[in-house]
């Protein structure tokens, strides 16, 4: 009933795998189909796939970028480390990953980032994690937050390109119970130079 009281309020649906990664237990519903058929089908995906047949679902943005905000926390601080853009996907698969994410307003960019260090200062986050949100590609303004992945991901070697920053030692150094401070990261992310991009 909640899946379709949200469809009914928002139109077309994602109904995705809780434990999922990968496209792997996802089904776009559109607005006038009955999503029961995809709730079963995204069951037995995701079970087969993770081991996990839990689903939630979220409103479709028919023509999105998908923004990543790469984060590291020390239990009790936070900082952004930049983002990315994974917007070129095959089956709902990341193909290319661009940093920092390129055409971004400013205004944009520091809203995804700020939400994304305050999501991971209330979770008390000691290590990195990616907050990702799909950007309205139409007015490159309207974002939604759609998942958090607390771990380094393959696409984290385009962050460290532009960052200078060694991720995986940092994320060691932090589960170590290192400070942002002790990781020279007290006063910020270093400065972006230069793009990078992972095929």
């Amino acid at each position: 009933d909640e899946v379709r009281d949200l469809q009914a309020s928002v139109g077309a649906i994602m109904i995705k795998a809780m434990a999922g990664g990968g496209g792997r237990g996802m089904r776009i519903v559109a607005e006038d189909e009955d999503p029961a058929a995809a709730y079963k089908a995204c069951a037995r995906e995701a079970e087969g796939a993770f081991g996990d047949g839990r689903l939630y679902a979220e409103a479709v943005i028919p023509r999105a970028r998908h923004v990543e905000v790469q984060v590291a926390g020390d239990g009790a601080r936070a900082v952004a480390l930049h983002d990315r853009d994974c917007s070129i996907q095959r089956r709902r698969q990341k193909l290319i990953e661009v940093a920092p994410a390129i055409g971004l307003a400013d205004d944009v960019r520091a809203t995804l980032q700020e939400a994304s260090v305050r999501m991971a200062t209330a979770a008390g986050l000691r290590g990195l994690a990616t907050f990702e949100y799909l950007l309205d590609a139409g007015d490159g303004r309207t974002a939604a937050f759609i998942e958090t992945n607390p771990r380094l991901q393959v696409e984290h070697t385009v962050t460290e390109a532009v960052t200078g920053l060694d991720l995986v030692q940092l994320q060691l150094r932090l589960a170590d119970g290192a400070s942002l401070a002790d990781c020279g990261l007290d006063q910020g992310p270093p400065p972006v130079t230069g793009a990078a991009i992972q095929l």
